[in-house]
């Protein structure tokens, strides 16, 4: 396993590097009387590098301009990041083109003085490689703690997005609220160090309010219930984040790097059984410990780029 990017490992203010992902979809509708419209809703969700907090933001289509929308609000509300990282989905290339656009537009116009004052505000976007989804493990992570829970317990209920919204937010306070270590050495100080320091300067804390999760869904009006679903995610969440901290594993024994010319096997679930997709190592991408993660491979229909987690080496002896 490579080591963390400096960006997980030098301390910076929360969401300097931030990686993005979306999760969904999820029905939304547009008022809550009778013969409703039903649309699908998603999550954009915003995760600090540094120190793992979680934003999040619902919008309503997958686009490159919805998508703007929802990196509009998080970046008035956590100011604007220097570092962003996401897969390689079209609408975050679209925006990332949109935002150099606009960046080159405002330097153009304004080369002098208010050159200087914004030239601090340049964005530096990276993608990962093509069908490399486990790179992203850290928002990857967020997604899950976020998408699991909500499916299961939201089931088939029917949000207006100011319902949405609402409780999105209230998961996003679960989720920084969790511990991470110790606030100090004091063994009598019981206080541990949550996202929510990092943001706040304190835990986040939410009113008191009495336990609903033995109420009947079907008896109380919208808002009980969403405090209602909001009690029963979190209490799952923290059972299986709980479990999850026992036990973390990684590849401990390195391989031979692969090199060019090398014959790949390429792993494609959308072939046919009795199909291989076969191609030859054309260039590798080494990291700073000179390991090979990245190669890109000369196939029958074109010149591919793949990490190395998605091909597997023929035996030539």
């Amino acid at each position: 396993m490579a080591a963390l990017p400096n960006e997980r490992t030098i301390l910076t203010r929360p969401f300097a590097a931030t990686g993005i992902d979306f999760a969904g979809p999820y029905d939304i509708k547009n008022y809550t009387g009778r013969a409703c419209l039903i649309t699908k809703g998603d999550i954009c969700v915003f995760v600090c590098f540094s120190t793992k907090a979680i934003h999040l933001e619902p919008v309503s289509d997958l686009t490159t301009q919805a998508f703007l929308a929802a990196f509009s609000r998080f970046f008035s509300r956590r100011g604007c990041p220097a570092n962003l990282y996401s897969d390689n989905g079209t609408n975050f290339i679209g925006a990332s083109q949109l935002l150099m656009k606009d960046r080159r537009e405002l330097l153009q116009t304004l080369r002098t003085q208010i050159t200087s004052l914004h030239s601090h505000q340049n964005i530096s976007w990276h993608f990962n490689p093509p069908g490399a989804p486990h790179m992203g493990g850290l928002w990857e992570a967020g997604v899950k703690s976020l998408k699991i829970h909500l499916k299961k317990i939201a089931k088939l209920q029917k949000f207006t997005f100011e319902e949405f919204a609402t409780l999105l937010t209230r998961i996003e306070s679960c989720l920084n609220s969790r511990p991470i270590s110790p606030i100090s050495d004091d063994s009598s100080n019981l206080e541990p160090l949550t996202p929510g320091h990092f943001l706040i300067g304190t835990p986040l804390l939410t009113p008191a309010e009495p336990n609903l999760e033995d109420a009947n869904l079907s008896i109380v009006n919208r808002w009980q219930k969403l405090k209602i679903l909001y009690q029963h995610i979190c209490k799952r969440w923290k059972e299986e984040y709980l479990k999850e901290l026992h036990k973390r594993y990684k590849w401990k024994y390195p391989q031979r790097n692969i090199e060019v010319n090398d014959l790949v096997v390429i792993r494609n679930e959308n072939i046919s059984p009795n199909e291989w997709k076969l191609g030859r190592i054309q260039k590798v991408f080494p990291g700073l410990d000179n390991k090979t993660r990245v190669v890109e491979i000369r196939t029958a229909q074109g010149t591919i780029t793949r990490p190395i987690t998605k091909i597997v080496i023929l035996n030539t002896e």
